[in-house]
């Protein structure tokens, strides 16, 4: 499936970080042909970023759904997928 993931809103609480991104990682390789990521908060698109980073899935993040929609989805598992 190829998708693109709204984290609009979204509140990732430091606890659970880590948990997070591995359930991330499983449900991207189990399900996932490609997926991209966006949300308009910088705090969001860094604290994400460096949770799913530290699990060796590409961390980039779009600013916005246009953005999202106008850039071929990315394999989230491929770090090298982060090249801009």
């Amino acid at each position: 499936m190829y998708a693109i993931v709204n984290y609009e809103g979204f509140e990732l609480d430091r606890d659970i970080q880590d948990a997070y991104a591995e359930m991330v990682r499983d449900v991207v390789e189990r399900y996932y042909v490609r997926v991209t990521l966006y949300t308009t908060s910088s705090f969001m698109r860094a604290k994400l970023g460096d949770a799913l980073g530290r699990h060796n899935l590409a961390p980039h993040i779009f600013e916005s759904a246009a953005d999202a929609n106008g850039e071929p989805a990315r394999r989230v598992t491929d770090p090298k997928s982060d090249q801009r």
